[in-house]
């Protein structure tokens, strides 16, 4: 995508191109708040299973809304370091000539779309930040993140309880060659039983007896 600049084709580049389209980046924005909030829903369930499977602690709501705010600290510091990273392949881009050789190899002609993601980096961040005061985001984060990690604990449990439920008894390998042989021999009984009945007449009743 493209968005148009006030800049003269001819004239020098300027540090910050034209202002981005406000409805574009807000959409940026809101994908990027949505994968952020993904990732404190996982990294917070999985903190919970952690201390509870390992550190056999009782869950505390206050504690892990302290650990959700904590988290979306960290995400929009991360968002602030990709703004500096896209930041400097920008100034870079701006020096460098000739054709791109790979999808990360900026030119000139990607000021714009590095610029707005530069602006989608901090918009992501400084809203990110902002929730982190959002009593009810918070709480929902928690509350999602407690089913999910619940979740993850009843499907351990489960499958601990399936493992224990499990009885392999020594003896039954041992004992395999004296059952197989005794079928055998059941087998065999069989096979005499029915070449000793007299042979059946085709449409003869059965259940009739022939007299003497």
């Amino acid at each position: 995508m493209r968005w148009r600049s006030t800049r003269g084709s001819a004239g020098p580049a300027s540090p910050d191109p034209a202002p981005v389209d406000p409805e574009a980046l807000e959409r940026a924005v809101v994908e990027g708040l949505l994968i952020s909030r993904a990732a404190a829903i996982v990294s917070v369930a999985n903190r919970i299973v952690v201390r509870a499977l390992r550190d056999d602690d009782v869950f505390d709501h206050d504690e892990t809304a302290a650990s959700v705010r904590r988290t979306l600290h960290r995400l929009a510091e991360e968002q602030r370091y990709q703004n500096r990273r896209i930041g400097e392949a920008r100034q870079k881009a701006l020096r460098s000539k000739g054709r791109s050789r790979h999808q990360h190899d900026y030119r000139k002609g990607d000021d714009e779309t590095l610029w707005f993601r530069e602006k989608t980096y901090t918009a992501v961040a400084d809203r990110l930040d902002a929730l982190r005061d959002d009593a009810e985001y918070v709480d929902d984060i928690v509350q999602t993140a407690v089913a999910r990690a619940w979740g993850d604990v009843g499907a351990a449990v489960v499958t601990r309880v399936r493992a224990a439920s499990v009885v392999v008894d020594a003896a039954y390998g041992e004992a395999r060659a004296e059952r197989l042989a005794g079928l055998d021999d059941d087998l065999a009984e069989l096979r005499a039983q029915a070449a000793s009945r007299p042979a059946q007449t085709p449409g003869a009743d059965p259940s009739s007896s022939s007299s003497s």
